[in-house]
């Protein structure tokens, strides 16, 4: 059974919602989940990742990248944990968030990919694709990378590209959070 799951798409596309309503499933049916996202901003790294999304400091993006995958690293003894004592983990986003938003900001993506290599690949991936006109509009307040159509735009065809060369699990985000979230828990065999 897929043990490491994780979830990924352009800023409100409805990722963290989908993991929620994924972890109460599983819970429900008697599993062990742990429940994390990405950047951990409670942590050392993860402080300075958010520090500089609320354009408090400004970092390149290459020392950005490093410290996503730094962060990255931190994460993964938890879940390399969780998964030693057979819980699923459910994360929202991971390495694939990193290739995305960096490359969109010109980082190399063969770089980025020689720095995640050592990143556990996951069991599965759902990528909640949503365009970017749509996420636009769904929230409010923006941080650093969300307040930028163009960019958004970069970012999604890097997502689109990536889907297909890790064989994401595509969902239609465009539609209600109800109909996504049946769609994703067909894939867990389970008694609904």
């Amino acid at each position: 059974m897929n043990r490491f799951i994780v979830f990924e798409g352009i800023d409100a596309s409805g990722k963290e919602t989908q993991a929620k309503l994924l972890s109460s499933f599983l819970t429900s049916k008697g599993f062990e989940v742990l429940l994390t996202h990405e950047p951990i901003y409670e942590d050392p790294i993860g402080e300075v990742i958010k520090k500089n999304l609320q354009k408090k400091i400004s970092l390149a993006s290459e020392t950005v990248a490093m410290l996503y995958a730094a962060d990255r690293y931190e994460h993964f003894i938890k879940i390399k944990k969780a998964l030693s004592e057979d819980k699923f983990v459910i994360s929202d986003r991971y390495k694939y968030s990193n290739m995305a938003y960096q490359g969109a900001n010109g980082v190399d993506p063969k770089w980025i990919e020689e720095i995640e290599k050592y990143s556990l690949d996951p069991d599965i991936v759902f990528y909640i694709r949503v365009t970017p006109e749509s996420a636009m509009k769904r929230r409010k307040e923006k941080d650093l990378y969300e307040e930028n159509y163009e960019f958004q735009k970069k970012v999604f065809g890097i997502y689109e590209k990536l889907s297909k060369k890790y064989n994401f699990i595509t969902i239609d985000g465009e539609r209600s959070i109800e109909e996504i979230h049946k769609d994703i828990i067909k894939y867990f065999k389970l008694p609904i």
